[in-house]
């Protein structure tokens, strides 16, 4: 914890023949990441063709195995060599692909023929009203059969135009209903040129006028008995699929994920090194789980050399990092993630997020109510709640839980009661407890800065920059705090800053109070030595910038401590709005009470039903917007304010060569 798991970098050497063994016994464990072979008087292992050959059969396996599905069934089996599992895949390949090819070629052909089916249905549904045989409008030599659609508002336009063009030596005839009218035009085929340029004008869309020897609504009918048949053989089929994917859809699984994993292991092999009778490897591996030596003991029989070394000061940019939290912390890796990945030589700030993230989101949300019912929400498991990872569930039920008790004290039970600090009426001990978090978060920052410091020996860093930083930010507060003379009694603290002119409090010349003697010694002596610190550390003009830019930054301190006071503002907002929704239904209550039940006494009872179900949905709402605003502003406060500080990220996550199964075992001997 604070730190990422300790790793060390390792080395080994392995007859050649044992190649295969080697890296199966490290995949199945898990613990290694492997890093490539750089020594130049090595050569290196080239991947074979047997992994194109295995990558061959494994897209071939694929495709049967999505139209089978996945099975919950493990199969237990060995260790394979690639030649063996080559020939194990090839031979279930033959007596599977055939029965495969025969299926999903019937699937394709019911498919087609029920699309087809359903396409000749939508079209004879544009002329079901034709109640003559469709035959009879068939286009010949002399006659020619036009159909189409137009704008219902433009028929008798069109109509008009149609007629006029060809002397009414046409028949046409208009049926269908809503903003398009279908319409069926019978000429002379010598006519047809004349129609075209009006058919164009009017923006007719031109249909095509199916030939059935019956009606088009006696060719619905045969049409419908097509599709159900078409259903019947398809039922028959999805039983004969069904039947088929029992029998060797768990052994077409297996097989995907084996080739899947020898791929994955021969992959890996251009990392390594190779000497004519050796393989060298080299990879991390953390720490506390460093035995590959008793690992590899009973493959090799002990013919094999394991180095591990410490990383070296040089190289830990290349380290990869791997949190290491007790469960509860672990939860919160996911917001360190989301910002960036831990270098193996600084300080995770998981742990700190498992404290302040909690807190700050609390007095935000700051309803002891409103925490109580997004508690009960996550844990009810309706189906919205599945879309929330688990770690972030876990989160926001911390959260919530934290809410229950800060908004107890702060802001009540749906903005009513608090047992301590009314935030509405008494916002200031709010405004000071946001502060006080403010700045405490700021110090602990630069602890952790400090701490850095330290795990990367940079004691120049240390003590001419992060350690004057703190000393400043303590004296520099305190003297603001005796300026404006901030009490703690709302706490029940019986102490007061002594109040001081700002003059006076920031002139160290100035007779004052031991306590602001104290905090002008902290402030000043943090300010010189950073101020030395940054001329010594800086080159050419920097030796003169340098030292400005740290007197400049103190007004940054103001603006990052002010930063914090939207946690008093979104508890008052939460306060505020959750007050406002009960004074309305309140009002409505009171307001439309008496003369309904001057009317009848029952008419209360509805009334106080509908009140109460627009208390629930405004209600719900706020809690929706204010938690939602609660964890975006608590989480900018962490990563700009706080990781600002110290973090750095841009670490590599380490990813181990870890064997992932689904559908195998290995069968234990």
């Amino acid at each position: 914890m604070f730190r990422t798991m300790r790793m060390q970098r390792f080395q080994a050497i392995f007859p050649k023949r044992l190649h295969e063994k080697v890296i199966a016994t490290l995949h199945e464990a898990g613990i290694v990441q492997f890093k490539e072979v750089a020594e130049p008087e090595i050569g290196r292992m080239a991947v074979g063709d047997e992994v194109y050959k295995l990558s061959s059969l494994l897209n071939r396996l694929k495709e049967i195995q999505d139209f089978l599905g996945p099975t919950h069934k493990h199969i237990e089996v060995e260790e394979e060599t690639s030649a063996r599992l080559i020939t194990k895949a090839e031979k279930l390949l033959n007596t599977v692909e055939p029965k495969f090819n025969s299926l999903r070629e019937l699937e394709n052909k019911l498919n087609e023929k029920k699309l087809e089916t359903n396409a000749k249905m939508e079209t004879l549904k544009k002329f079901v009203e034709i109640e003559s045989p469709l035959s009879y409008l068939k286009t010949t030599e002399e006659i020619r059969s036009i159909a189409g659609s137009i704008a219902a508002e433009r028929v008798q336009e069109f109509s008009i135009e149609i007629n006029a063009a060809l002397d009414y030596k046409l028949f046409l005839t208009f049926f269908g209903k809503g903003k398009k009218k279908n319409f069926i035009a019978v000429c002379r085929t010598k006519d047809q040129q004349k129609i075209l340029p009006i058919l164009y004008r009017f923006g007719v869309e031109l249909m095509e006028i199916p030939v059935y020897p019956e009606t088009p609504g006696e060719a619905l009918k045969r049409l419908e008995k097509e599709i159900k048949k078409i259903e019947e053989e398809k039922s028959e089929f999805e039983n004969r699929k069904k039947d088929f994917a029992q029998t060797y859809s768990a052994a077409v699984n297996a097989m995907v994920e084996l080739l899947e994993i020898q791929i994955e292991r021969l992959k890996c092999s251009k990392f390594f090194g190779t000497t004519e009778n050796t393989v060298v490897i080299e990879g991390w591996v953390p720490k506390k789980k460093s035995n590959i030596d008793s690992l590899l003991a009973p493959v090799t029989n002990g013919i094999h050399i394991v180095r591990k070394y410490d990383p070296k000061t040089e190289e830990t940019e290349s380290v990869p990092s791997e949190f290491e939290n007790p469960k509860l912390v672990s939860n919160f890796e996911i917001i360190t993630e989301t910002f960036s990945t831990p270098k193996y030589d600084e300080i995770d700030p998981t742990p700190f997020l498992s404290i302040t993230f909690p807190l700050f989101f609390a007095i935000c949300l700051s309803d002891a109510a409103y925490g109580l019912l997004v508690g009960i929400f996550l844990l009810s498991g309706i189906q919205v709640t599945k879309i929330f990872p688990r770690k972030l569930k876990m989160i926001i039920l911390l959260g919530s839980a934290v809410t229950v008790v800060v908004g107890a004290l702060i802001g009540g039970w749906f903005g009513m009661a608090p047992l301590w600090i009314n935030a509405m009426e008494n916002p200031i001990p709010i405004l000071k407890i946001a502060v006080f978090l403010g700045i405490f978060h700021l110090i602990l920052g630069y602890v952790a800065n400090v701490a850095k410091d330290i795990i990367r020996k940079k004691w120049k860093l240390m003590f001419l920059n992060h350690i004057p930083h703190i000393l400043i930010i303590v004296g520099f507060f305190g003297m603001v705090f005796c300026v404006l003379g901030i009490g703690l009694l709302e706490f029940g603290i019986n102490f007061v800053f002594p109040k001081l002119k700002l003059f006076d409090v920031f002139n160290p010349f100035v007779a004052a109070p031991p306590l602001v003697v104290a905090f002008r010694l902290l402030f000043f002596t943090g300010l010189i030595v950073e101020m030395i610190g940054a001329a010594i550390m800086a080159t050419g003009v920097g030796r003169i910038s340098g030292p400005i830019n740290v007197v400049y930054g103190l007004s940054s301190l103001v603006a990052d401590a002010a930063s914090y006071t939207r946690l008093m503002a979104l508890c008052i907002a939460s306060s505020i709005i959750a007050f406002a929704i009960n004074y309305i239904g309140i009002w409505l209550y009171g307001s439309l009470s008496p003369p309904l039940t001057a009317i009848s006494g029952i008419l209360a009872i509805p009334l106080m039903i509908v009140i109460g179900a627009m208390l629930f949905v405004a209600h719900c709402f706020n809690i929706f917007i204010q938690s939602l605003g609660a964890f975006i502003h608590t989480l900018r406060l962490h990563y700009v304010e706080f990781f600002g500080k110290f973090y750095e990220g841009e670490g590599n996550k380490f990813s181990p060569f870890k064997v992932i199964r689904r559908f195998t075992k290995i069968r234990r001997r």
